[in-house]
């Protein structure tokens, strides 16, 4: 049928003499007592026949093979893998981080392989790292079972699944820098990434250890078992022979941090220096955070819900000039507005008003904080309606954070920003480079693959939002990547605040 499967080599395509051979089988089945003998009628019909079949089933193969990739899906992506000898779609991967253990004063040797359990779920994770480790000193783990819940909080208390001489029974889950415990579980791959995986294939042929044979190992979950949203390679960074390489997770959640933590970062190295030219320097990048900011004038679709209030406040302000920001904060009830150079003029807030925090923690979203009242004369003391469920008791909000007017429609902006931001790649690590060539700059090069500086692309991605009518950037667009230090960091632009305002 036209939506089975296609087999592993293609659309089949009979031969002449098979299509005579299945024409004149069928016409025996219905009339066994005929002669099917060469130069007889139904010879001479199967022969007929197979003339105008063969020329249409090579076209339907031509065809076949000349579907677009945007329009394959399913089981006719994974052949695409196979046909490019690409690695099988990655299957759901584990979390990989670290825990701090607790010893004796002389330490305790723990193989890697040794087993730690999460007692809640009775998820497993086994040590990455056979080592002597001392009391506190971090023990890098990676989980045994796979997919999105392998992924703890910072906290999370595991118990060791065997008596080790001088190591206590628990072991703390560690808080990595971007806030994450144990990170990169995540599903098996989807549609999408497989096509982004072959388009990226095919743009840049792996060969004899260039940048894309190192690209395409680091980005093989099934050999090293990280979830890698995509590498990034520096040829010749520290001189002939080094490449720095560096690359993204493929978050969790919505927003989530696309940081590999140190266990991850040893984990893929392990993997791809052992497949590679022996006498390559394989120097692996941490990516550090640049927390950026996106304010925004809006204007509403109509049918959208507009602002909550007929005069929204506070009006938008640039950050340095007097932008209102949360002072400081005692509760989620209670906090205190001000702007951020101290000046303060005729606007002020007064009860009644509805404002909007940015809560940036887990998939993001606006808090609502109705104001009951306000004491001050600038900066204000803010209490918050708590009555019939006018505002978020839940949040707190941070401190130096913007505030802006409230609306239904604001968490509709979340989802495109954050994609934008998730398609963000790290910066350089060189200001001026040794040569117009492409040694020591970012392989893939920005900014028409994976950029390195907001552009108006976040824009297009805004105005698709139903409840969006016109949007004008207005603070982020244009910010650029800091340069890293070559062989060993890269700045990678992240999410920090969203405000929007009336356009």
């Amino acid at each position: 049928m036209a939506l089975d499967v296609l087999p592993d080599d293609g659309i089949i395509v009979k031969t002449r003499s098979e299509f005579v051979s299945l024409w004149l089988r069928a016409f025996k089945i219905r009339n066994p007592g005929a002669s099917i003998l060469q130069d007889t009628q139904p010879w001479l019909d199967a022969s007929v026949t197979a003339d105008v079949l063969v020329p249409m089933s090579m076209n339907a193969r031509t065809i076949g093979k000349s579907i677009p990739l945007s329009e394959v899906t399913g089981s006719r992506l994974d052949q695409r893998l196979k046909e490019f000898g690409l690695p099988p779609r990655f299957p759901e991967t584990g979390s990989q981080g670290a825990v701090s253990a607790i010893t004796s004063s002389y330490g305790a040797t723990i193989t890697a392989g040794v087993e730690a359990t999460d007692l809640d779920s009775g998820l497993r994770f086994k040590c990455a790292v056979t080592g002597l480790y001392q009391s506190g000193s971090s023990v890098p783990m990676v989980a045994v079972d796979t997919g999105t819940q392998t992924n703890l909080k910072p906290g999370t208390i595991l118990i060791w699944s065997q008596g080790i001489p001088g190591l206590f029974a628990t072991c703390t889950v560690i808080e990595q820098s971007d806030g994450s415990g144990f990170s990169g579980g995540r599903a098996a791959e989807s549609d999408d990434e497989v096509r982004e995986r072959i388009s990226s294939a095919l743009a840049n042929p792996a060969s004899a250890g260039n940048d894309a044979a190192y690209q395409r190992l680091v980005e093989n979950s099934r050999g090293h078992g990280v979830s890698v949203q995509k590498c990034f390679t520096h040829a010749g960074i520290n001189g002939p022979g080094t490449i720095g390489v560096a690359f993204t997770m493929k978050p969790a959640v919505t927003g989530g941090s696309r940081r590999p933590n140190p266990t991850q970062i040893a984990a893929v190295k392990a993997y791809v220096i052992g497949q590679m030219p022996s006498d390559d320097t394989y120097l692996p990048i941490t990516l550090l955070p640049q927390p950026t900011n996106i304010v925004l004038d809006v204007s509403w679709a109509t049918g959208a819900s507009g602002w909550a209030d007929p005069n929204p406040w506070p009006p938008r302000v640039a950050t340095g000039a007097g932008a209102w920001i949360v002072t400081a904060a005692t509760s989620a009830v209670s906090f205190t507005v001000g702007t951020d150079n101290g000046v303060y003029g005729s606007s002020a807030p007064s009860a009644g008003m509805n404002i909007a925090v940015y809560d940036g923690s887990g998939k993001g979203a606006f808090r609502l904080k109705r104001i009951a009242s306000v004491t001050g004369t600038g900066p204000w003391v803010c209490t918050i309606d708590t009555t019939n469920g006018a505002s978020d008791t839940t949040f707190t909000p941070v401190v130096g954070k913007r505030i802006c007017p409230w609306s239904k429609s604001l968490n509709t902006l979340i989802d495109p920003i954050v994609s934008y931001f998730n398609s963000l790649g790290p910066g350089e690590q060189l200001v001026s480079f040794f040569d117009p060539g492409l040694r020591q700059k970012r392989n893939p090069p920005p900014p028409k693959q994976w950029p390195d500086t907001i552009s108006s692309r976040i824009e297009t991605n805004i105005l698709a939002v139903d409840s969006v009518n016109d949007v004008r950037t207005q603070e982020g667009l244009g910010a650029t990547t800091g340069v890293g230090i070559p062989g060993a960091v890269s700045y990678i632009m992240e999410l920090d605040t969203i405000s929007a305002f009336p356009l």
